[in-house]
């Protein structure tokens, strides 16, 4: 499915209104309990004066997907904007928030903000997920905030350094030298690649599609990283982002030296695991690296893959210098 980003207008009031009520109406754990008129969400969180920007999602179609949006909040500092982010009750796919938010990060900085604040449900674990995967950290908690019902919840308040994305930016080597490498061209090939899997032409098509998609459109953290690996040996490997391995999108693939790095958590464990299971069982490594200790730390978090380069190498070479045990001679007969 192809995925267009734009900054919202005026006559989307309406179909994003009956999409955020339909959010609200499913419960779940959003922060939101009461309906929004579109005049009202307008004022509010689309086109408002105390909005400082708002982007929507769409498919091919015209259908929107979800929005973003970055308001003045009073109880926050002038330089700290307040993000919010829907998506369409049952339309979700993977990208949708990481596409929002690359569109709201590079406007945020454009206008001078210094940092991102997201207030999530602390019952929200998908929320929570998402904003620890753009590069969000912990900042505060909010003690027993009352629902309608009177059920107490915490607020978990998370924040977005957008001064740390412009340094990793400013230090990054304006042109990548990589001259030295840890071996020959021995790197082994993939067997079950491509149209190699079981899986059908219209997935696998849907798959690379979403993963160039995503390309298009990368997280804070892809870029730092893909930046700070500029700096450190990779040996001459190389990476490529949001690869499609399977019916899997990775952040970056190392097919030669068969190893995946992931900057990003999925909302859900025991998918992840199931994931990183699948990935292992065909000779995969995979390294997760926090997205926050990217934007933090570039370097560390450049040299970390640096690292299991280097060991995914080393391992490789093991393996192929180990004596091979001599299959049994069969018996003469004189």
């Amino acid at each position: 499915m192809s995925l267009t980003v734009r900054p919202v207008a005026p006559d989307d009031a309406a179909d994003l209104a009956e999409l955020l009520n339909t959010v609200i109406a499913a419960g779940g754990t959003t922060a939101l309990e009461e309906p929004f008129a579109p005049e009202r969400l307008a004022e509010t969180y689309l086109t408002g004066p105390d909005v400082h920007c708002c982007f929507v999602a769409e498919d091919e179609d015209g259908t929107l997907l979800g929005f973003q949006t970055l308001v003045q909040d009073p109880k926050l500092s002038d330089d700290i904007g307040d993000i919010a982010t829907f998506a369409k009750v049952g339309g979700t796919q993977r990208g949708i928030g990481s596409a929002l938010f690359a569109a709201t990060c590079a406007r945020a900085a454009e206008l001078g903000l210094t940092a991102i604040n997201a207030t999530i449900r602390a019952d929200n674990t998908g929320g929570l997920a998402f904003y620890d995967k753009q590069g969000f950290a912990d900042h505060a908690v909010t003690e027993g905030v009352p629902l309608m019902d009177g059920t107490l919840v915490d607020r978990v308040h998370k924040r977005f350094a957008l001064t740390a994305l412009a340094d990793a930016a400013a230090q990054a080597p304006a042109k990548r030298k990589l001259s030295v490498r840890f071996g020959g061209d021995d790197a082994p090939t993939l067997q079950k690649k491509g149209r190699g899997w079981e899986i059908s032409e219209s997935r696998l098509d849907a798959l690379h599609e979403r993963s160039r998609e995503m390309r298009r459109n990368p997280t804070a953290a892809q870029i730092a990283l893909a930046e700070a690996l500029g700096g450190v040996e990779t040996g001459g490997y190389t990476f490529k982002q949001q690869a499609v391995i399977g019916s899997a999108i990775v952040d970056f693939a190392c097919k030669q030296l068969m190893l995946v790095i992931e900057l990003e958590g999925d909302t859900d464990a025991a998918f992840t695991a199931a994931r990183d299971k699948s990935l292992a069982e065909v000779g995969y490594r995979v390294e997760r690296i926090a997205a926050a200790q990217v934007l933090a730390d570039p370097a560390a978090a450049a040299q970390r893959v640096s690292d299991a380069m280097r060991a995914c190498h080393t391992d490789r070479r093991a393996k192929r210098s180990a004596p091979r045990r001599a299959a049994p001679r069969s018996p003469r007969n004189h």
